[in-house]
C-alpha cells in the first residue's frame, strides 16, 4: 500500500561541506525509500519556514536533526512544538532524529538540556534495555553515528525509554505506537561523518576529536547498525498507521 510521508528538515544554515552530500531530507527518503519502495516521500524545509499545506494529510511524518536547539525561542521552532502536539493528539505517525528526538519530547512536556559531555561527534552505542515487536530481527544494542551537544534529559508523560548509554540514558524513546524517536543518526554515512569531524575540529577538545576520528574509523571497518535501524524504522511505521 502507498503511504506518504513528509520529511521536515529543521537544519539551519548551511556548512560548507554539505553541498558535497545530499541534503537530510534526501537522505532519509533513500534510506527509507529503500525499505519500502512504493512508499512517496515530500521534504519540507521548515527551518525555512517551508510548511506542508496540510501535514494531517501525510501518514507518516519524519523530524530530521539539526543544529539548532529546540530550547531556542524561534517562531519556526514554536509551529513545529505545535504540528508535534496536534499530530499527537491524533495519535498521527512520528519519527523524531537527533533534534526531532528531541523537539517531541520538549513539545510533550519533557526536559532537554546540554549534554553533559559537550558535544559529541562519533559513534555511540545504545543499549536497548526494552525491545518492541516492529525491533524485528532482534538485537540487544544498536551502533550509530553521533553528531550532538544537547539531549532528552526527561522523557515527556507516557513515553517509554527503550535504550541509552552511559552519556545519553534516553537514547530513544516510543509514545505509544505512534511515536518513535531517536537521538542517534541512521541516516549519516561515513563519508559526511569524516566531513562533520573536519568542519567541527575547532569545536571540539583534541582528546574528543580523536575519539570521534577513531570511532567514525571503525565504524566504517565494523559497520554501523544504518539498515537496521531503518528495518526497524519501516516496521514501526507499518504498525503505526491505521489499518
Amino acid at each position: 500500500m502507498t503511504r506518504r510521508i513528509a520529511i521536515l528538515t529543521t537544519f539551519e544554515g548551511d556548512l560548507p561541506f554539505t553541498a558535497r552530500h545530499p541534503d537530510d531530507g534526501a537522505k532519509v527518503a533513500a534510506a527509507l525509500g529503500a525499505q519500502r519502495p512504493d512508499w512517496h516521500f515530500d521534504t519540507w524545509r521548515v527551518s525555512d519556514e517551508h510548511w506542508p499545506d496540510d501535514a494531517s494529510a501525510y501518514d507518516g511524518i519524519v523530524i530530521t536533526g539539526s543544529p539548532a536547539s529546540v530550547n531556542d525561542d524561534k517562531p519556526w521552532i514554536a509551529r513545529l512544538k505545535q504540528l508535534i502536539r496536534e499530530r499527537h493528539a491524533r495519535r498521527g505517525a512520528m519519527l523524531g532524529i537527533c533534534f526531532g528526538h528531541q523537539a517531541i519530547a520538549s513539545a510533550l512536556g519533557g526536559r532537554v538540556a546540554n549534554s553533559p559531555q559537550g558535544l559529541r561527534v562519533g559513534t555511540v552505542t545504545t543499549r536497548l534495555d526494552r525491545r518492541e515487536p516492529w525491533m524485528q530481527p532482534p538485537q540487544d544494542e544498536i551502533t550509530l553515528y553521533a553528531a550532538h551537544d544537547e539531549q532528552v534529559v526527561a522523557l515527556p508523560t507516557g513515553a517509554e525509554r527503550l535504550g541509552g548509554d552511559a552519556g545519553c540514558e534516553n537514547g530513544c524513546y516510543r509514545v505509544g505506537r505512534h511515536v518513535f524517536a531517536l537521538q542517534y543518526h541512521p541516516e549519516f554515512s561515513h563519508a559526511f561523518m569524516t566531513d562533520l569531524l573536519d568542519a567541527f575540529g575547532e569545536k571540539l577538545a583534541p582528546e574528543a576529536l580523536a575519539l570521534g576520528r577513531a570511532q567514525v574509523a571503525t565504524g566504517l571497518v565494523g559497520g554501523v547498525d544504518a539498515p537496521l535501524a531503518w528495518q526497524w524504522i519501516a516496521q514501526f511505521f507499518d504498525q503505526a498507521f491505521p489499518a
